[in-house]
């Protein structure tokens, strides 16, 4: 398939996912503090009402994900990309304690804002497996909701057609 075509199939499958979902909050905890701000459904709505002019990216992940590991990389390469008053991205872990968190972010530092999710907000974005990606519109709506782990390629693809309509 064509690289062409593949980006084609792509903007159809965001055009599909337009508006399904709500979204998430965060404010996250550098390296180091004692514990990494939780968000729960009621911080989801408050962050994309405050990221309303921007894109938003979440990441639902754990630090004993192998392919969550991977995609950790490319969506740093997107935040290095991407002004932060264009693009938002959250890295929003699934693991039961921020204790792991801790010990995976001193041994693999991030540029990306953690926090750990409450239960409610992955069943409310209907994460079954992770890594598991939500990106919001600039008006707060869901342009893509899916699981798995995506080349920069891809992502990058997505993004940018979203921030040109900001």
């Amino acid at each position: 398939m064509t690289k062409t075509i593949a980006n084609h199939l792509l903007l159809l499958a965001l055009a599909l996912c337009l508006g399904l979902l709500p979204a998430c909050s965060g404010g996250g905890a550098p390296v180091g503090q004692e514990k990494f701000e939780t968000l729960d459904m009621s911080g989801v709505e408050k962050l994309i009402a405050k990221n309303k002019g921007k894109v938003t990216l979440i990441m639902f992940w754990a630090t004993w994900c192998p392919a969550c590991k991977t995609e950790l990389p490319v969506l740093e390469q997107l935040r290095a990309k991407y002004p932060k008053d264009k693009l938002d991205i959250l890295a929003v872990s699934v693991d039961d304690t921020d204790q792991g968190m801790r010990e995976f972010l001193k041994s693999r530092p991030t540029t990306l804002t953690v926090l750990m999710a409450t239960g409610d907000v992955s069943t409310e974005f209907g994460v079954r497996t992770i890594p598991s990606l939500v990106i919001f519109d600039g008006e707060g709506r869901i342009a893509f909701n899916s699981a798995g782990a995506y080349p920069l390629d891809m992502l990058d693809s997505v993004i940018s057609q979203l921030v040109k309509g900001l």
